[in-house]
C-alpha cells in the first residue's frame, strides 16, 4: 500500500496543481523552454525506472521525464523532450515497485506489500527537499542526488 502512495503522489500533486487558479498548463501561455537532461541518483547510484517531475516554485509549470536503466532522463513540458522554462524547481521522484510479468499483467504484490527503493518524501512536492535551477541560454545537464 505504501508504494502506491509513493507512486500516486506525484500524479495527484499534478492534478491538484492543474485544478487551481493559474495551474492549468493547457490554458496558460507557452513559455520558452531550454534543453534539460540529467542523471538521477540515490546514494550515489543511478536510479532506474523513476518518474521525475520538476515543479516550478510558483506552481505554474511541471516538466516530466522518466529515467532509463542508467538513471538518465530528458524533461518534457509542452512537447516531447522540449525541456523546461528557465527557473527554480522542486524535484519530485517516484519509483514504481510493480513490474509487468507479461504485457498488461502485473506481478502479484509480495508479502508485506511493495516498498519503494527511495524515501517517500521525494515523491511529494510538499515534502521533497531537492531544489534545482534550469538556466536560460544553455543546455542544462543536471545531476540530481537523492540522499
Amino acid at each position: 500500500m505504501r508504494i502506491w502512495l509513493a507512486v500516486l503522489a506525484p500524479s495527484l500533486a499534478f492534478v491538484a496543481l492543474g485544478c487551481g487558479k493559474g495551474g492549468d498548463q493547457a490554458t496558460m501561455p507557452v513559455e520558452p523552454t531550454v534543453s534539460v537532461s540529467g542523471v538521477l541518483r540515490y546514494k550515489n547510484a543511478p536510479l532506474a525506472d523513476a518518474a521525475v517531475t520538476f515543479f516550478s516554485l510558483d506552481g505554474k509549470i511541471a516538466a516530466r521525464g522518466k529515467t532509463d536503466a542508467a538513471g538518465t532522463f530528458t524533461l518534457s513540458t509542452y512537447a516531447p523532450q522540449d525541456g523546461a522554462p528557465p527557473g527554480k524547481y522542486k524535484v519530485v521522484a517516484a519509483v514504481s515497485a510493480s513490474r509487468e510479468i507479461e504485457p498488461g499483467v502485473l506481478a502479484p504484490e509480495p508479502p508485506g506489500g511493495f516498498t519503494s527503493p527511495i524515501p517517500a518524501k521525494y515523491a511529494n512536492p510538499a515534502t521533497t527537499d531537492v531544489l534545482t535551477e534550469v538556466k536560460a541560454g544553455q543546455k542544462n545537464e543536471l545531476v540530481i542526488d537523492l540522499k
